[in-house]
């Protein structure tokens, strides 16, 4: 993805205006299409060798036959000499070997290979090709270092060779002063390691610098040119943050999350005029944010989290106007305290806000409905009080509203019913109490609702039957009486359900998997339950269960079974050593009986078979050892969740960071796509 054209729209002006006499220029070079140009015989001949070393699975480079220049594919020529100008294959799904006589096309200009599967190492005879402008070998496989013979490219304007994995090496010394046409340089996804050249820094010529994700070192130093782009994120920049004083007025995007940067942000940054995009996530910022850190209105995105900022949330971050203002706002996993400002409500054009594990308390602003572009609030993890203000129905795009582990209270408003957009609703861990009202049957959108550990009572009602694209609920650890409806488990999206620690009670419907632990569940497991193949957790123990247990063998993704603190009776099921993803399991204070084999593979699970006295285990010897069973119980998997690498939260945190990654890029508006993906990825 290039950082320049998915983040920026200023930037990408001022380069279109840039290249417009290039546009010109190769307008005037290459004929049209209609007519016949002749290919230079020689630069024919050095394409042809090329393609005999590259494979080409989709035939692009099929029309490489015949003299007419026009009809070959990604090539134009000079049309009064013939000679090859400028290659573009992007994405042509070419892969092999660059063969070193592409390098005889003495009059190319721009060579583009990107988003193909090229291998080895960059070859020398790169340096030969003095004429050339544009250099781009992105997203491909090669290796090695960059050779030294590129800086005999003059007259080089773009140099990108971003997301070669095995590409690196010390940062090449000759990058900041081998042309002086030098504006873009791509060095992001590799392994480059070192500092950078000092050269670099004052390179007058140079717009858009991205070395994103490799392994640099040294302080984080100002530049000293106008640049468009700075990347420096993912790397192991330490030092504190300069002001950037001569890119004030052209710097759009500025990227320096990731890394080891210490003290306050200055407010000299404030003064970057042009700013759209400004990611200083995940490093060790600290001290508390200047009343003077106001940005301008053109400024999208601001991702601050994962630092060490303290004191109170900022009045006033940045300016907005009608017309624009902050899209996202990222202030989380810090040490903010106080309450959330009301100026907060006035940002209009803010689509996701995320406050989530700072130390926040008072109430969520009533006005937090002004914001009516909002797709996405997180104020999870913090002290705030007070109930869900009614007024958030006016953020009636809002996606994602998640306000888990805080102190909030009172009821589950009615109204909600208004978000219909809603796809992420979690409540958990607070002291909400009532019943689940019954209007929520309009909230048809949602896939993941936790309303785990509150004050809820009452029975299930059939509003929940209309969220038909459910994957995920937790009603755990509340109040909830009643008999489980058998419709509960109609839903064909479901992967996660727990309805632990309440007061239901009857049978269990035949069912998909879940956590119906510790409530007063009777009769037999059902057979339907242990038929399907995709799933990995079920938690039944601490119920009044019994009969027999139905065959394990299709439960091939099974990774935890806690059957435990029931009275279920007969043998235990075989095969356990041929479900190879389980690593917890246990049936201790149960009723069964019988011979347990030792090639079932038992042993793997000490403490499994603890208070089932008719039980008999096979010893290493063949021997029957009832002496040999555990007096402590397996782990349940309710302590296995909080302490065990097999945890409900391996699920809970993958669809947190899909809801990061994906809920906000795919729901959001294009604009905010571009800005949070460029943030989270």
């Amino acid at each position: 993805m290039e950082l320049k054209r998915d983040l920026n729209v200023h930037s990408c002006r001022a380069l279109k205006l840039q290249m417009l006499p290039l546009l010109l220029f190769l307008l005037l070079l290459c004929s049209n299409p209609s007519e016949s140009l002749e290919l230079n015989l020689e630069d024919k001949a050095s394409l042809l060798l090329f393609k005999s070393l590259v494979q080409d699975p989709t035939q692009k480079l099929s029309s490489w036959v015949g003299s007419n220049c026009t009809n070959w594919t990604g090539v134009a020529c000079n049309f009064q000499t013939g000679h090859v100008v400028s290659i573009n294959l992007t994405d042509t799904s070419l892969s092999g070997q660059v063969h070193p006589r592409l390098c005889k096309l003495s009059f190319l200009e721009f060579l583009v290979l990107s988003s193909n599967a090229f291998t080895g190492r960059i070859s020398t005879c790169f340096g030969g090709l003095s004429g050339l402008k544009t250099l781009d070998l992105s997203y491909n496989k090669f290796v090695g270092v960059v050779p030294d013979a590129i800086m005999k490219l003059r007259n080089l304007r773009e140099l990108i060779l971003k997301g070669n994995p095995e590409l690196g090496g010390v940062f090449p010394w000759w990058v900041g002063n081998f042309s002086m046409n030098l504006e873009k340089l791509d060095f992001s996804f590799n392994s480059f390691c070192g500092e950078i050249p000092e050269s670099l820094y004052y390179l007058k010529s140079l717009k858009h610098l991205d070395l994103e994700k490799n392994n640099l070192t040294g302080n984080v130093h100002d530049f000293y040119q106008s640049l468009l782009v700075l990347n420096l994120g993912s790397n192991r920049f330490s030092g504190t943050l300069p002001c950037f004083a001569a890119s004030a007025m052209s710097l759009t995007v500025l990227k320096l999350d990731n890394n080891s940067v210490v003290g306050g942000i200055p407010t000299c940054i404030a003064s970057l005029q042009a700013l759209t995009h400004l990611n200083l996530s995940h490093n060790h910022l600290n001290y508390e944010i200047s009343p003077r850190l106001v940005f301008f209105e053109k400024l999208l995105l601001l991702d601050l989290s994962f630092n060490d900022l303290s004191g109170p949330l900022p009045s006033k971050i940045a300016q907005t106007t009608e017309k624009a203002g902050l899209v996202l706002l990222d202030l989380s996993h810090n040490r903010f305290s106080g309450e959330i400002p009301l100026k907060i409500t006035e940002l209009k054009s803010l689509q996701a806000l995320f406050l989530s594990n700072n130390l926040l308390i008072g109430e969520i602003p009533a006005r937090i409905g002004n914001l009516t572009y909002l797709q996405v609030i997180d104020l999870s993890h913090n002290m705030l009080s007070g109930s869900i203000p009614l007024n958030i129905v006016g953020c009636f795009q809002l996606l994602a509203l998640i306000v888990n582990n805080n102190n909030l209270s009172g009821e589950i408003q009615p109204e909600l019913d208004a978000l219909d957009s809603l796809k992420i609703l979690d409540i958990s861990n607070n002291q909400i109490s009532g019943e689940i009202p019954l209007t929520l049957a309009g909230l048809k959108s949602l896939e993941i609702v936790d309303f785990s550990s509150n004050n809820l009572s009452g029975s299930l009602n059939d509003a929940i039957t209309k969220w038909t694209n459910l994957k995920y609920f937790s009603i755990a650890r509340n109040k909830l009486s009643g008999n489980l409806p058998n419709w509960l488990f109609s839903f064909q999206a479901i992967q996660m359900m727990d309805f632990s620690t309440n007061k239901f009670m009857g049978f269990i419907p035949d069912a998909v998997g879940m956590d119906l632990s510790d409530n007063l569940l009777h009769g037999t497991i059902p057979k339907g339950l242990f038929q399907l193949q995709g799933l990995e957790y079920l938690n039944l123990s601490f119920n009044f269960l019994d009969g027999q247990v139905p065959g394990l063998y299709r439960l091939r993704s099974l990774r935890a079974l806690d059957l435990s603190h029931n009275s279920l009776t007969g043998q235990i099921p075989g095969n356990i050593s041929s479900l190879q993803e389980l690593t917890l399991l246990n049936l201790s204070y149960n009723s069964f009986s019988g011979f347990v084999p030792w090639k079932q593979g038992y042993q793997k699970f000490p403490g499994a078979f603890a208070g089932n006295p008719n039980l008999c285990l096979e010893s290493s010897h063949g021997e029957c050892n009832r002496t040999s069973l555990p007096l402590v119980p397996g782990k349940t998997l309710r302590e296995e969740m909080t302490e065990g690498p097999i945890s409900i939260w391996a699920f809970c945190l993958s669809f947190f960071v899909s809801f990061y990654l994906g809920v906000v890029a795919l729901f959001c508006s294009a604009r905010t796509r571009r800005y949070i993906l460029q943030t989270k990825v």
